[in-house]
């Protein structure tokens, strides 16, 4: 089983001084299979079948390790947020995820053109199965930061 997103094109608002680049994805929902994310820049011809390293497009990926379900009592998977501001016990192991790929080498061959398409090729075992209509990749948000 796979997905694949596609994002922009939109302005990337990168220079030559460029020293880091790195894309975010924040409040990452893993209580989905585990899976593999690999992004690829300014090439939405890329699927499945081509999403490799080895593709000159290729900027990088991470990792889930999901929960596909839970196996304690009920509640026992609800998250809760943190209710005091310096609580600094653990958070709960379902809290959202965030993960930060850098792709300075990426973007960098990106800088002849202002714009910028990110897509990302998420890949799970094929004998998973999440419900219908559910998204494999579920996040909040994402973003670049550049850094000169």
């Amino acid at each position: 089983m796979y997905e694949r997103r596609v994002f922009g094109p939109f302005a990337h608002g990168a220079t030559s001084r460029l020293q880091r680049a790195d894309l975010e994805f924040y409040g990452i929902n893993h209580y989905r299979p585990s899976y593999l994310a690999r992004i690829y820049f300014n090439d939405t011809e890329v699927d499945i079948d081509t999403a490799t390293e080895a593709r000159e497009s290729y900027a990088g990926s991470f990792a889930i390790f999901g929960h596909r379900e839970c196996t304690g009592d009920e509640g026992h998977c609800d998250t809760h947020p943190h209710p005091r501001r310096f609580d600094d016990r653990p958070s709960h192991p379902l809290t959202r995820a965030f993960k930060r790929v850098v792709v300075t080498d990426a973007l960098r061959r990106c800088l002849p053109s202002n714009e910028l398409t990110i897509t990302v090729i998420a890949v799970t075992d094929p004998q998973d199965t999440i419900e219908p209509d559910t998204a494999l990749m579920d996040f909040q948000g994402m973003q670049i930061s550049t850094f000169e």
